[in-house]
């Protein structure tokens, strides 16, 4: 189990990225989507600020995560709110949808989880973390991995204030963006609300040179 995760993350690790991507949010199957365009960037230390173009009443919203610590700066008002690691389960203020602040960044899953196999077949590997890290989003995860790709597929969350696994993420389409292998759809489902958010790749540049002042807490929001 340890080998697989530390695969995942590995294949999962860039120096350093810029991605679009657009992001559809449903309330309920069948309803009609909100839909947002956002640019992402992250750094060779793990960095990362999400910054939301489109549509205007959120554009230049920005939220900045490092390590276990996100700020999330609102344009309309000029403020920045510091979201606690206890608060990072929660969804995105003023988009909503199924990802939370935690979702959006790129925690290690082997520093945040104890893993242990326990299943698999001739296609895939089924694993399951509990939670190490006092700071990890989720108390346990439970994830696919495919043989052939070296790559996650499915994902479950739980918590245990939610009751157990609660929600669960869906990545299709697996294909090369700038050389490396990325899953061009992701579906996050919330299994007791019924609601879901897609969120799709529309383009991604690694190995990029970002100045630092993008990740620096005091200067995000500027």
């Amino acid at each position: 189990a340890q080998e697989i995760i530390q695969m995942v993350d590995r294949n999962a690790r860039s120096d350093s990225s810029k991605i679009s991507f657009t992001m559809e949010i449903f309330s309920s199957e069948g309803s009609k989507p909100r839909v947002f365009s956002i640019l992402s960037y992250e750094n060779e230390a793990g960095h990362s600020l999400i910054e939301f173009i489109e549509p205007r009443t959120v554009q230049g919203m920005r939220i900045l995560t490092r390590d276990t610590t996100s700020w999330v700066f609102f344009p309309s008002t000029g403020r920045i709110r510091k979201i606690a690691s206890g608060s990072r389960s929660g969804t995105v203020q003023g988009v909503g949808g199924d990802f939370s602040y935690g979702d959006l960044s790129n925690d290690s899953w082997e520093e945040s989880y104890t893993w242990k196999l326990i299943s698999e077949d001739s296609t895939a590997w089924i694993l399951e973390g509990e939670k190490k890290d006092p700071d990890a989003v989720y108390d346990h995860v439970q994830i696919t991995v495919s043989k052939e790709l070296e790559r996650t597929i499915r994902v479950r969350f739980s918590l245990e204030s939610k009751g157990g696994y609660y929600k669960e993420l869906e990545l299709h389409n697996y294909r090369e963006f700038s050389g490396r292998l990325r899953a061009e759809k992701m579906v996050m489902k919330n299994i007791q609300k019924g609601s879901y958010t897609v969120v799709i790749l529309n383009g991604a540049n690694f190995d990029q040179i970002l100045t630092e002042s993008l990740f620096d807490p005091s200067r995000f929001g500027r």
